[in-house]
């Protein structure tokens, strides 16, 4: 009966180590990047040009034919 104590207490040490080390990397910042990322598709690619037709490699190289 002894040892369920003892697990019930090393468990609950445990599950308030996980709780604190979570909150802790909250206040943190880590997890700030995920919803900047998740935005990005949203963005406008108003700064992107289009491929030249030489350059793109599904087509092939340019032949004058």
């Amino acid at each position: 009966m002894d040892i369920v104590v003892m697990l019930v207490f090393i468990s609950l040490v445990l599950v308030c180590g996980a709780i604190a080390f979570f909150v802790s990397r909250l206040r943190g910042g880590d997890f700030d990047h995920g919803a900047r990322l998740s935005l990005l598709p949203l963005e406008d690619d108003a700064g992107s040009a289009e491929i030249p037709p030489a350059a793109n490699p599904e087509e092939g190289p340019a032949h004058d034919n």
